[in-house]
C-alpha cells in the first residue's frame, strides 16, 4: 500500500522532469545569482527613496515577453546568462527596496510575482533550448518559416502564461499598496 501511496505522489514530479528535464538546475542557477545579487547589493549604502514608478500590466508584459522573444534567438546559453543576469539584477533590487521602503513592503511588493517571474525565466530557458533546432533547421532549409513561428509559439505559450500571471500580480501588488 506504501510503495502505491510513493509512487502517486512521485508521478506528477516524473511528468513534470520529462518534459522539463533542466527545470531545477536552471531556477538553482537563477535563485544562485539572486542570492549573489542580495550579497551584493549588501555590500552598499542605500538611500531611502519612495519613489514609486507608474506600473501597468501592458508594460509589464511588454517588457518581458521582448526580453522572452531576445532569449530564444540567443540560444539557451544565451537565455542562461540573461536569466542569470535578470537574477542578479533581482536579488540587487530587492535589497535597494528595502532599503527603500522596508522589508514588510518589499515582501507585500514581491511575494507572488518574483516566484512567477522565476518560473517564467526558466521556462523561457527551456523554450531556447526546444526552439533553436528549429531555427538552424529553417536556415538550412529543412523546415519552412511557419514551422519556426509555430515553434515559437508552442515554446512561448507556458513561459508567456507565467510572464502574463507576474505581470498580473506585479501590477496588483503595487494598486494595492497605492490605496
Amino acid at each position: 500500500m506504501s510503495s502505491r501511496l510513493t509512487n502517486s505522489v512521485r508521478a506528477p514530479f516524473k511528468a513534470v522532469r520529462s518534459h522539463f528535464p533542466y527545470l531545477g538546475t536552471d531556477s538553482l542557477k537563477i535563485l544562485i545569482a539572486m542570492a549573489c545579487g542580495i550579497g551584493f547589493a549588501s555590500l552598499f549604502t542605500w538611500g531611502s527613496s519612495s519613489d514609486v514608478t507608474s506600473i501597468s500590466v501592458p508594460g509589464i508584459l511588454l517588457h518581458n515577453a521582448s526580453l522572452a522573444v531576445l532569449a530564444l534567438f540567443l540560444t539557451h546559453y544565451g537565455a542562461i546568462v540573461m536569466m542569470i543576469l535578470n537574477g542578479f539584477w533581482l536579488g540587487m533590487g530587492l535589497v535597494a527596496s528595502t532599503a527603500a521602503v522596508g522589508l514588510h513592503q518589499t515582501v507585500a511588493l514581491t511575494a507572488i510575482h518574483v516566484p512567477l517571474e522565476i518560473v517564467a525565466w526558466t521556462l523561457t530557458i527551456h523554450g531556447a533550448r526546444l526552439f533553436w533546432p528549429t531555427l538552424l533547421g529553417t536556415v538550412r532549409g529543412e523546415h519552412g518559416w511557419r514551422h519556426v513561428a509555430h515553434k515559437m509559439c508552442e515554446v512561448l505559450i507556458a513561459a508567456a502564461t507565467f510572464y502574463f500571471l507576474a505581470a498580473l500580480a506585479e501590477w496588483a501588488e503595487h494598486a494595492l499598496l497605492e490605496r
